[in-house]
């Protein structure tokens, strides 16, 4: 067998765009969605490959996910957009959401998905109560080695098995979403709090800690991100690690305790994509701004091309070329109708 092609370094610029688990579920549909975003000028797919607990290729380490009833479709969808994508010139970077370990107001129905197989694995109150489930992502706890190594394994296993050109990281955060005092609350469970004094000799209530705990959180977070980046390394090297991160580099580090400016500054990652989600023109430049002090990596702005009107999407497309052409448009299903022109018009079109 032929070793695969080595990986394609990012494009420049950077037309990225991200292709959702629920956008496909035939081979027909992958191949069609492959070939509309080349003929509309896209260079990078972000094909989404993990999202809650599930994925969407046969793996031995997580079921498939609900968009395919939790069985195996009789194809590949991952392989197939790799080949589809590369035969057309355009880079995939495999879409994957970090933290989240199931989604919705019911418990999974399969014995070996993790919130029933690894209660232990999730964001825990001092009560032993998990995230209560409902319309949202209910977390994995990134303070355990061993939810790291698991997320480090499923890169290991994508990486290793597909001719990706890179991992996109998606959720790697706290997420706080629908949670009530979460970030007071989560996670307080023993086994954490004990990693915690072991490690710095306190408790999160202790009076002279202030702000120490919240590093330590943001730390356990950062740890996830390195062991991702050097399964990465090994099993795909020259892959790179691209981020979608909270809009605003201070409010993601504060709120988040995702500290994805030092990432980009060390070279963690290679390019941060910043989920500057609004139709404010002056908010897009700021978002975009907070990340573009930080030297070393690419800062590719993510465009909510869904709630844009022609002229707002526009106007940041045309910051988006003053900076150098790179961005990111969310999602795939957006781009239809006058939004769509837009988008031509920005790639020479």
């Amino acid at each position: 067998m032929r070793p695969p092609p080595p990986p394609r370094p990012l494009a420049t610029p950077t037309r990225a765009v991200w292709v959702a688990r629920f956008h496909y579920r035939t081979p027909e549909d992958v191949r069609r969605i492959v070939a509309r975003c080349a003929a509309e000028g896209f260079n990078t797919l972000l094909w989404q490959v993990r999202g809650d607990g599930t994925v969407t290729y046969p793996s031995r380490i997580e079921p498939w996910s609900a968009q395919f009833n939790h069985r195996d479709p009789g194809f590949d969808p991952l392989a197939l957009a790799i080949e589809e994508a590369h035969a057309r010139g355009l880079r995939v970077e495999a879409w994957f959401n970090v933290l989240p370990g199931w989604s919705g107001s019911q418990p999974p129905a399969i014995a070996g998905q993790l919130w029933n197989a690894r209660p232990e694995w999730f964001l825990t109150d001092a009560r032993g109560n998990r995230q209560a489930l409902g319309d949202f992502y209910v977390l994995l706890n990134p303070c355990l080695p061993e939810v790291r190594s698991h997320l480090a394994a499923l890169v290991r296993e994508i990486a290793g098995n597909y001719a990706i050109d890179g991992i996109h990281l998606d959720y790697v955060r706290y997420a706080w979403d629908g949670q009530r005092d979460a970030r007071r609350r989560f996670p307080r469970d023993a086994r954490t709090l004990s990693l915690y004094r072991a490690e710095t000799g306190r408790t999160p209530d202790a009076d002279a800690d202030a702000g120490a705990w919240d590093s330590w959180r943001a730390n356990q977070l950062t740890r996830a991100v390195i062991e991702m980046r050097e399964a990465l390394n090994r099993a795909r090297p020259g892959a790179t690690l691209t981020a979608a991160v909270r809009p605003d580099a201070a409010e993601a580090r504060q709120d988040h305790f995702q500290n994805a400016a030092a990432w980009l500054r060390s070279g963690l990652v290679d390019a941060v994509m910043p989920m500057a989600y609004t139709s404010r023109i002056s908010v897009f430049e700021r978002q975009v701004r907070s990340y573009g002090a930080v030297g070393r990596g690419r800062v590719i702005p993510g465009i909510g091309v869904y709630l844009l009107q022609p002229a707002a999407l526009r106007a940041q497309l045309a910051h988006c070329a003053q900076r150098g052409g790179d961005w990111a448009a969310f999602s795939y299903e957006s781009l239809s109708g006058e939004r769509l022109a837009e988008i031509r018009a920005a790639h020479g079109r």
